[in-house]
This record gives C-alpha cells, structure tokens and sequence, in this order.
C-alpha cells in the first residue's frame, strides 16, 4: 500500500511538472507593461493588435509603428490603426495576418513626450530609445509568433524620426521602414558625419510639399528630399529612376527606395496641421508595399 502511495504521488508530481512546463496561454490584444533594462527605461508600455485569429504555430509579419509628438501608442492606433476618417480604412484592417505593436514614449521635452533619436540628435539625444526598440524586438519574437525575416517600422512626425532612426542604427533588423512627415535627418549629421548605419532595408519617405508644422524652414519638401539624400548615399542609389503621381522610385539601389512629397488637401480626418498628416491614399499604398516584402 505505502509503495502504491509513493508511486501514485511520484506521478502526480511528475504531472504537475508537466502541466508547468506548458507554454503560457495565449497573448492578447491591448495595452501591455514589461520590464526592460535600465539603459532601455525600466518599466516601459506598448500597445499591441494582433491578428484575427492569431495562432502561436504561424509566423506573422511585425510592424512598428512609433507615435508623434505627445501622443500615446494607444493613440495613435485610434488614428492610424483604426483609421482617421470613415473613408479612410485602418492599417490594421487592410494588412491581414500582421502583428502591430505601437510603443509608448517615456520622456519629455519641453514638456511633451517624444523619442530620443541617437546620439548625434542634440537636445533630443540619447540612446535609450534606440535600446528599447531593440529589446522590445527581441520581447516581441519571443512573446509574439514573428516572422524575422519581415518586420517593419513607421511613424510619424517625431515617430517617423524614430522610425529612420532605428532604421539605420537597428536596420539590420528591419526588412523595411516608412518615416512619415519626420524632420530633416539631423539625427544622423554627427561630429563624426554619417552614422555606420546597420544593415539596408527599403525606406519610403512620406513628406509634404507645404508641410504646415515645419513651415518655412522645409519649402517644397525640403525636409523630404535631405532624408531621401541620406538614404540614396546609404543605398548606393545610381541616377535611374521612375515616377508614378507623386512617388519616386529609384529603381537602382541596393533595397528599394522611395519618395512621395504629396500636396496639401488629401487628408479627410481631423484635427490641425493639416499639411502635415499624410495623404488619405498612405495607408492603401504602404499597406500593399509591406505586403509585397
């Protein structure tokens, strides 16, 4: 009898094992916490959309999709996610089968929270957000069912800054990146010149033609044209190039790269600047271009 007992709970332990070693429950949609290191910020927030019905045995592709100015990434998936207008679908609904995760900015400038981008983007430098995108990558692939070989970045206004940002300093990680409306490459114009960007993924730079948040400092898509310059050395870009409405594409680099300056009046949702937001065929166009990949 006592050697039936001792096998019966030699085996009732063995089951528990067993039932501890299953992988957790499946990840939700929503608003999520975790700790990351102290050079990344500790204790950081995203928020994160996953798939209908999203299943642990697929690979998904991951974009990135870093919000601007004193904005929330909860935020800007109300804007860019869901959509900013009734005629102007969501990203997350017209990109099937993708994880997007929109990251929470944790420090302030002039009291309005936005990114650090590197550093040689005084007063805005540092590395901390850099190194948070890069533990957040590495969060996601083990958390998240991600495919490696297609995981994207974008943002805009200050996230389309950051969006370029890890595109150079993490690109190596990135299959593609859209900055959107983002300032000139300052970011990448160090004592020491270009940044030795990591790896080369395709770039599609958004910019407007009379941007109304950078005003006269950027005419005629300054700023647009000097981050597509950048990318251009970067991509060792020959003259070869082919036009489509307001998009360039030069058709002799080492990854595809891009180029939209798109006039004021496309933008159907609310709120000011309106110059600066992207024109309403952004979302179907960049949708189907980080399809493709």
């Amino acid at each position: 009898m006592l050697i039936r007992l001792m096998l019966f709970c030699l085996a009732l332990m063995a089951l528990s094992g067993a039932v501890s070693a299953r992988p957790t429950l499946t990840p939700s949609s929503g608003q999520v916490s975790a700790n990351f290191s102290a050079e990344a910020g500790g204790k950081r927030s995203y928020y994160v959309v996953l798939p209908a019905q999203y299943s642990k045995r697929k690979k998904y592709r991951l974009v990135l999709v870093f919000p601007g100015t004193d904005t929330t990434g909860r935020q800007m998936h109300e804007w860019l996610g869901e959509g900013w207008s009734r005629s102007s679908a969501g990203l997350d609904s017209v990109m099937p089968g993708t994880i997007f995760i929109y990251p929470d900015p944790k420090w302030k400038w002039g009291g309005k929270f936005g990114w650090a981008l590197g550093p040689s983007a005084a007063p805005y430098d540092g590395n901390h957000d850099i190194q948070f995108t890069a533990e957040l990558l590495a969060l996601a692939k083990r958390k998240y069912a991600v495919d490696p070989q297609r995981i994207f970045a974008t943002g805009h206004s200050w996230g389309g800054d950051m969006a370029a940002v890890v595109g150079c300093f993490l690109g190596d990680q990135f299959k593609a990146i859209a900055p959107i409306a983002a300032n000139r490459p300052y970011w990448f114009e160090g004592r020491g010149g270009p940044p030795p960007c990591r790896g080369k993924p395709a770039v599609w730079t958004f910019f407007g033609l009379s941007d109304d948040w950078f005003g006269a400092t950027s005419p005629n898509g300054k700023f647009g044209r000097e981050q597509n310059a950048f990318w251009r050395k970067h991509l060792n870009c020959k003259a070869a190039r082919k036009v489509s409405g307001e998009t360039e594409q030069f058709t002799t680099c080492d990854s595809d790269l891009r180029l939209t300056l798109y006039a004021p009046g496309q933008y159907s949702g609310g709120g000011g600047h309106r110059a600066h937001q992207p024109p309403d065929y952004f979302i179907p166009e960049i949708s189907k271009w980080l399809m493709a990949f």
